[in-house]
């Protein structure tokens, strides 16, 4: 990759691209609780890989939501990756 803006769409391929290599990623979005309505802003995460996230039959949000692996930790997250501001230091633009 280089140093240019990408879009979420891609990004989400790249992310996926070196998680089936078994490359963890840099990854920062906008953190969003819609239960909620609130945020905590920016949240990096390091060494992650992507994962299978919701399938339809299982969540509305299936085509928004992103499920990722900690490598260290091995803990699940997720996050929106509409609002997945940057991967390895390289800008998303919406």
């Amino acid at each position: 990759m280089d140093n240019k803006s990408i879009t979420p769409i891609k990004a989400m391929e790249f992310l996926r691209q070196y998680s089936r290599q078994g490359i963890p990623c840099n990854i920062k979005f906008l953190s969003l609780n819609e239960t909620d309505g609130t945020t905590k802003g920016i949240v990096e995460e390091n060494s992650v890989i992507i994962t299978a996230g919701y399938r339809r039959n299982q969540s509305k949000k299936h085509n928004v939501l992103a499920s990722f692996q900690r490598t260290a930790t091995g803990e699940y997250r997720q996050f929106y990756f509409p609002i997945l501001t940057e991967i390895n230091g390289i800008s998303i633009k919406p």
